[in-house]
């Protein structure tokens, strides 16, 4: 067999019809590695869950430096390329309300259940307990906890949603069907917490199946997006309370 054959014959290694998968697959490396290394603004010491010591406004600043940047580089990067590159109806991506019927009702039946059997306890070990908030000054009052909450929804969980469950899974599911699509962004999710608690590394796994199998469900990242916000926002909630 010559070489030219093996690169240039039938099959041939790349066709254009290969150009939208290989997109998202290329962002769904370089993206995350992006806003992991130049997006984290130094918020954890290198190798560890453990925070860095920093005064009160210079963690809220280093926290919200955070979530800006996953809006950036997780949810206007890959808006971009969808719109103006891949040119596709951002429907087909999840953004739009879809089965709104099938996705409240599995929002009420899960949120309890995960937040009574898996959260509650989590508040009271230790790496979770010193890890969340994200920002110290969340303890510090109502109002603080509920603008950390409200940026991290915002900026940080949407983009969270709009990267790895319609720029990526929905992206994906006509090339490699919906499990193999679920299965790759819960693949791309999980290794991005790589650093964080051990337990919210493993349990990354089955919220990235989870959570990709309500988009499809109800053909819409909104649902899980707000899952995946009260999620986070009783994990905070607990730990302030409890200590």
């Amino acid at each position: 067999m010559s070489l030219k054959s093996v690169y240039f014959g039938e099959p041939k290694l790349y066709r254009k019809s290969d150009m939208k998968p290989t997109v998202i697959l290329l962002m769904g490396a370089i993206i995350p590695s992006l806003q992991r290394y130049l997006g984290m603004f130094d918020m954890y010491s290198t190798g560890s869950y453990s925070k860095v010591a920093l005064h009160d406004s210079a963690d809220l600043f280093a926290v919200n430096f955070f979530f800006i940047s996953a809006f950036i580089l997780m949810g206007i990067i890959p808006f971009i390329l969808m719109k103006y590159y891949l040119k596709e109806d951002l429907k087909t991506f999840g953004l739009q309300i879809g089965d709104w019927r099938t996705g409240w009702k599995t929002v009420i039946v899960l949120f309890p259940v995960i937040a009574l059997a898996l959260l509650l306890p989590a508040a009271f070990q230790k790496d979770f307990n010193q890890f969340y908030p994200l920002a110290k000054a969340a303890h510090d009052g109502v109002l603080n906890f509920v603008g950390h909450e409200l940026m991290r929804g915002i900026f940080y969980y949407t983009a969270w949603e709009f990267f790895f469950r319609g720029f990526m899974l929905f992206g994906l599911r006509e090339h490699i069907g919906d499990w193999n699509a679920i299965l790759v962004q819960t693949i791309a999710s999980c290794l991005w917490h790589v650093g964080y608690p051990p337990g919210e590394i493993l349990m990354s796994i089955p919220a990235g199946i989870l959570f990709g199998a309500m988009a499809i469900k109800t053909r819409s990242i909104i649902w899980p997006f707000l899952l995946h916000w009260l999620i986070g926002v009783a994990m905070d909630g607990f730990i302030v309370l409890t200590k």
